[in-house]
């Protein structure tokens, strides 16, 4: 089960071998686990697409009304500081032309989120209803990836004491 390779290695050669070869076991686990719903079959990842451009169009719109609120009040501000006419007709005019692009972007975020809405709408047709099925599939694997984990733990942990007493028993 074990190899040697005829020579001595030093205990920091040692931990890093074994915290590399754990570096790799976490790493399949984990390209098993986001790899599952590729498996599933495209509609999955057209829904997730779906789903994370969904939740980019929200963040944006909500950033965007922000941004008009906070023009709005500017806006406020600019009259009742009370400058001259002409200072106030350019501040409002230029908060207008601001509010005017902040308009538009908001409809072309909405209508992002408007299709990214009917694509999920479409995945979830693709799937007959089974969505929540596979979402539960993809669950159930993640969770036994992580009973795994916390086996292979349990086991390494095992190891670990097993060893230290034996260097504790070598020592007496």
């Amino acid at each position: 089960m074990y190899e040697t390779t005829g020579g001595e290695r030093s205990i920091e050669e040692l931990e890093a071998a074994v915290l590399g070869a754990l570096d790799l076991y976490f790493e399949a686990q984990l390209r098993e686990v986001t790899e599952s719903p590729r498996r599933m079959g495209p509609a999955v990842e057209a829904y997730e697409e779906a789903r994370r451009q969904l939740v980019e169009a929200e963040e944006e719109l909500e950033g965007l009304r922000r941004a008009t609120a906070e023009l709005k009040a500017d806006t406020v501000d600019a009259v009742v500081r009370g400058s001259e006419a002409s200072e106030l007709e350019e501040e409002i005019s230029e908060l207008q032309e601001e509010v005017g692009e902040l308009t538009q972007a908001e409809k072309t975020a909405q209508r992002r989120k408007e299709n990214a809405e009917e694509a999920i709408r479409r995945a979830e047709l693709d799937f007959k209803g089974d969505l929540g099925q596979v979402a539960d599939e993809v669950a159930a694997l993640a969770l036994s990836k992580g009973e795994e984990i916390d086996d292979f733990k349990a086991r390494l942990e095992q190891r670990f004491a097993e060893g230290r007493t034996a260097v504790l028993g070598a020592a007496v």
